[in-house]
C-alpha cells in the first residue's frame, strides 16, 4: 500500500464581516478552497477506507491592499483542525471514484491593530466530492482526475461577528488534475481549479449581500521518492479573482497571491502515514500575507 495516499488539506481562509474600513476593504473575503498536497491524485486502490487528521498552524503579521503594505501591526492567526474520510470505488481497472467527506473546525484569533475584531472558534463547513481518477497508463502510472466539490453552509456563523469559521453561502469547486511520472523517482502533479460563490444574504450586521466572483488556482508539486515509504516534494500555486461586492457596491479586493510549500510524507507501516507541510505566501496583492503555515496529517487506512 505504499505511495498510495497523499491527499488534500483544505487551505481554510476566515469570514470578515463589514466592522471597519479594514475589515471591509482589506482583509480577504470569506474564501473557502481546497488546497491539494503532493500526491493527492494518485490512483487508490477500491474497497479500502482511509481517515485523515489534519492540523494546520497558519501566522500572517502583514496586510495588503493593491500590492501596497498597509502600516500596522496586523495579526491573524488561525489553527485549524480537519477530518476527512475517503472511500475508494473501482469502476473498472482504469478508472476509480473516490468519494470525500471533509470536515474542518478551529480557532481563529486576530491581534494588534485587529485586536478589537476578537476571535472565532466552532465548526466550518462540510465539504463533500467524489474525485474520479482515469489511469492513463498501467505501467508510467500518470492519471488524470476530475474533482468536483460542493461546500454546504452548516458552519458557525454569526452576521454580528467579525470573524466567523463557517460562510453562510454555498460553493462549488471543479478540480482538473494530471500527474506525470518520469521513471520511478520523479513525478509532477498539476492541478487547476475554479471556485463559483453563491450570496451571503447576511454578511453584515444591517443583513448586507456578499456576491463574490468566481476564483481560480494553479498548484503544482514536484516530487522525489527517495523510497516506497518516503517521498519529498516542493510545489508552487497561485490564486486570483474572487472580487467580492457588499450591497452591489464593488469592495476592489481582487485576490492575487502567490505561494510555495515543502513536505515529506512517509509511511509508518502499511496501513499509517505522516506528511508535514511547511509553507507561506511569496506575493500578495489584497488581504492577509501568511509568513508562516505549518500542516500536519495522519492518514489510516483500514
Amino acid at each position: 500500500m505504499k505511495n498510495l495516499i497523499s491527499l488534500p488539506a483544505k487551505r481554510l481562509r476566515f469570514t470578515v464581516s463589514t466592522l471597519s474600513f479594514v475589515t471591509v476593504s482589506l482583509i480577504a473575503p470569506a474564501t473557502q478552497a481546497l488546497e491539494t498536497g503532493p500526491g493527492d491524485f494518485e490512483v487508490i486502490p477500491g474497497g479500502i477506507n482511509v481517515a485523515m487528521i489534519y492540523y494546520q498552524h497558519a501566522e500572517r503579521d502583514s496586510l495588503y491592499t493593491q500590492g501596497n503594505k498597509v502600516p500596522g501591526n496586523y495579526k491573524l492567526t488561525t489553527d485549524i483542525g480537519i477530518f476527512r474520510y475517503i472511500r475508494p470505488v473501482q469502476l473498472s481497472p482504469s478508472v476509480t471514484l473516490d468519494l470525500n467527506v471533509i470536515q474542518p473546525f478551529g480557532h481563529i484569533d486576530s491581534k494588534g491593530s485587529l485586536s478589537t475584531l476578537g476571535n472565532a472558534s466552532g465548526m466550518g463547513d462540510l465539504t463533500l466530492g467524489p474525485v474520479v481518477k482515469f489511469l492513463l497508463d498501467p505501467v508510467t502510472r500518470d492519471v488524470f482526475s476530475i474533482a468536483p466539490f460542493i461546500v454546504i453552509p452548516t458552519g458557525k456563523y454569526d452576521r454580528d461577528d467579525s470573524l466567523n469559521l463557517g460562510d453562510n453561502r454555498w460553493s462549488g469547486i471543479l478540480q482538473l488534475a494530471y500527474v506525470k511520472h518520469f521513471g520511478t523517482r520523479w513525478a509532477l502533479d498539476t492541478v487547476g481549479d475554479v471556485t463559483l460563490y453563491g450570496p451571503n444574504d447576511e454578511a453584515a450586521v444591517t443583513g448586507g449581500k456578499l456576491k463574490q466572483d468566481p476564483r481560480y488556482e494553479v498548484q503544482t508539486h514536484l516530487r522525489y521518492i527517495l523510497s516506497p515509504s518516503t517521498t519529498f516534494s516542493a510545489g508552487l500555486g497561485h490564486y486570483e479573482g474572487g472580487e467580492t461586492e457588499l450591497n452591489n457596491v464593488s469592495r476592489d479586493d481582487k485576490l492575487k497571491t502567490t505561494y510555495g510549500r515543502m513536505s515529506v510524507t512517509h509511511f509508518v507501516d502499511k496501513t499509517s502515514q505522516l506528511q508535514l507541510m511547511l509553507g507561506k505566501d511569496l506575493n500578495v496583492e489584497n488581504g492577509f500575507k501568511e509568513n508562516m503555515r505549518i500542516n500536519l496529517r495522519i492518514a489510516k487506512i483500514f
